[in-house]
């Protein structure tokens, strides 16, 4: 059995995404990258983790996550209407807390332009950087502060080593969201979560590259009138679409460890988010392209020395079948390379491996492992597997 702090889970699939633009860059135009000589679509690993992150907390019970500059307006509004603080206390005992935690804060969209101030005036508190917790935690601090208002509110607050962790405990929640995902503070450490989740850009198996779509958005007072077009606005816009091969990681040591060894609650989380990041999919300019297709091929490798990608297979582009296409020759060029560098590099790190494929047609892929007849039947596989390894 594999020793669980070297135990990995990788995540393999393929995508195929039609006329669409689910992660553009600065001038709104789909990420690419160059690989192999050739420029590839791209969807970035930080937009894709986003979007699995956000289906776990809207479908299981793993608990919600919450990255934000706001907490300090939310503790303080906390403070103000559920601890009957005045605002003037409310924001001091904020101030005083965020620069225990090493977060400064500053007064935002304030109509009071010539202060810093924030008592009294709509002026919003935010940190000077992003803070990932639980999204109980404004709550909870402000409790905390609540039972400590007096010696927080001091001219000269001065707290003891106990005192200080209790009031920066909310600043160390967490829930299987952010032992995934991780977490860092660079002014209080002992916050710091390292996340037991890694996600590789995407980027399409073969060529690809942006497509323009020239259109006009009609004025509906002025199209029946002779002397006018109808056309209030006129603008471009850029596409792309393609079949996307996708890779995470789940390093099951790092996860095991923030259920304290739990067996059964690394399996269910690990499994959650194989689930999550199949079914996920990214939300820019949806609107305007409904690109919502659904993966058809998936891999899982339950691995017991690292983690591997099998990017290398479209090192090379895929060009189109004999049917046209590029998903039958991406599934089968990624069968044909596992299997060359199991050969190669032989195969006792794999602990257990398994693939399923929503057409007939793309079955035989013995260097992927055992094939799954359905995607359910996948996820409760890789569980049982994962329980398994990590008892």
């Amino acid at each position: 059995m594999a020793e669980i702090n070297n135990a990995f889970l990788d995540v393999h699939i393929l995508h195929g995404v039609p006329f669409s633009n689910l992660n553009r860059d600065n001038i709104g135009t789909p990420k690419s990258m160059l690989f192999g000589g050739a420029t590839r679509s791209r969807i970035s690993s930080q937009c894709t983790k986003r979007a699995a992150r956000l289906w776990l907390e809207d479908n299981t019970e793993m608990g919600k996550a919450l990255r934000t500059r706001r907490l300090p307006q939310a503790v303080r509004e906390t403070l103000t209407g559920g601890f009957a603080f005045d605002d003037g206390d409310a924001v001091k005992a904020v101030t005083v807390l965020f620069g225990m935690a090493g977060i400064k804060l500053k007064v935002v969209n304030s109509t009071d332009d010539d202060s810093d101030d924030a008592v009294g005036t709509d002026g919003e508190l935010q940190g000077d950087q992003l803070t990932f917790t639980t999204s109980e935690a404004a709550r909870d601090i402000a409790a905390v502060v609540a039972k400590h208002r007096d010696a927080i509110l001091a001219d000269e607050f001065k707290p003891n080593k106990a005192l200080k962790d209790e009031l920066l405990g909310g600043f160390h929640r967490q829930n299987t969201v952010i032992a995934l995902c991780g977490r860092m503070l660079a002014d209080l450490p002992g916050s710091n979560v390292d996340g037991a989740l890694q996600v590789a850009h995407a980027f399409t198996t073969h060529a690809s590259s942006p497509d323009l779509d020239y259109f006009t958005a009609v004025d509906d007072e002025v199209q029946d009138e002779a002397d006018e077009t109808g056309a209030g606005h006129i603008n471009v816009n850029e596409f792309t679409s393609g079949v996307f091969y996708r890779h995470a990681t789940v390093g099951l040591g790092l996860l095991a460890e923030s259920f304290d060894g739990s067996a059964v609650a690394t399996a269910e989380a690990a499994s959650a988010f194989v689930r999550a990041f199949m079914l996920a999919e990214p939300t820019g300019k949806q609107n305007t392209a409904n690109a919502h297709t659904r993966p058809e091929f998936i891999a899982v490798t339950l691995r017991a020395a690292r983690p591997v990608s099998l990017a290398s297979a479209f090192e090379a582009p895929v060009e189109s079948g004999k049917r046209g296409g590029f998903m039958a020759e991406s599934v089968a060029r990624l069968g044909e390379h596992a299997a060359a560098t199991n050969a190669f590099y032989g195969d006792d790190d794999i602990i257990g491996a398994w693939y399923a494929v929503a057409s007939s047609d793309l079955a035989h892929l013995p260097g992927l492992g055992s094939q799954i007849d359905n995607f359910g039947s996948l996820i409760g596989t890789v569980e049982q597997a994962v329980e398994a390894a990590v008892s």
